[in-house]
């Protein structure tokens, strides 16, 4: 076996002449009977998914934040020009086809990540990352999918109202997706992961969506359907 100066990779030759390299932490979960070596694995692996969802959870405060300023600027912000024809500081801002497109990608990357977690075996951990990082993004998630329904949106500096960007429609109301938006990750989860806080927290998303599925134009067949497996989760 042997590890490149940075630490990052270590590899070993096979019977067949070829050099195999891999991450540190996994060649330590290959070779490593001791349950030292295995600690050592786990706490990387916990680590790289705590990172992984942290990053997520900032990418998807991105896009809300894009997906509001475009709903309250639109094309204003990309084509407005000062005075003296010098562009103002650049806005982030997104529509709602590719804020939907983006927080679909986003999900799928969860789902991996979590799949890779609780397929490695890694118990402990994954019940406190879930509790801990992993519910929270999905609900904070699908919160703001929910909150971003067909409607009207006030910008609090100017009082100026304009219609919102519908997320709500394109990932939960339409019934394209095979698997239920954001469900399909949560309903995998045992239901001791979940705290007595978001468990609450839950239970007042599926009232969010009652009130859409009982106002005119929002409800759906999908929608509707949504709203029964997320108030049955963790029952």
């Amino acid at each position: 076996m042997r590890m490149d100066e940075q630490g990052t990779t270590v590899g070993y030759w096979t019977d067949r002449g070829s050099f195999k390299t891999s991450p540190p932490f996994r060649m330590i979960r290959r070779i490593g009977g001791s349950e030292f070596a295995n600690s050592i694995a786990e706490i990387r692996c916990s680590l790289d998914a705590m990172e992984s969802l942290d990053y997520r959870l900032e990418r998807i405060k991105k896009y809300f934040h894009g997906l509001d300023k475009y709903a309250l600027y639109g094309a204003f912000l990309n084509g407005f020009q000062s005075p003296g024809g010098t562009q103002p500081q650049e806005e982030f801002t997104i529509p709602a086809r590719d804020c939907a497109t983006e927080l679909e990608g986003l999900e799928e990357d969860i789902y991996r990540v979590w799949d890779g977690l609780s397929r490695g075996g890694y118990r402990d951990e994954s019940h406190s990352i879930a509790s801990r990082k992993l519910i929270p993004t999905l609900l904070f998630l699908l919160k703001g999918v929910i909150i971003r329904h067909q409607g009207v949106v006030q910008d609090d500096r100017t009082g100026a109202v304009v219609r919102s960007s519908d997320l709500y429609s394109r990932l939960i109301g339409q019934g394209s997706r095979q698997d239920p938006f954001v469900l399909r990750i949560l309903r995998q989860l045992p239901a001791p992961y979940a705290t007595h806080e978001q468990r609450q927290e839950k239970q007042n998303i599926a009232m969010m969506i009652d009130h859409l599925n009982r106002s005119v134009g929002l409800q759906s067949e999908p929608s509707i359907r949504f709203q029964g497996e997320l108030e049955m989760l963790w029952t």
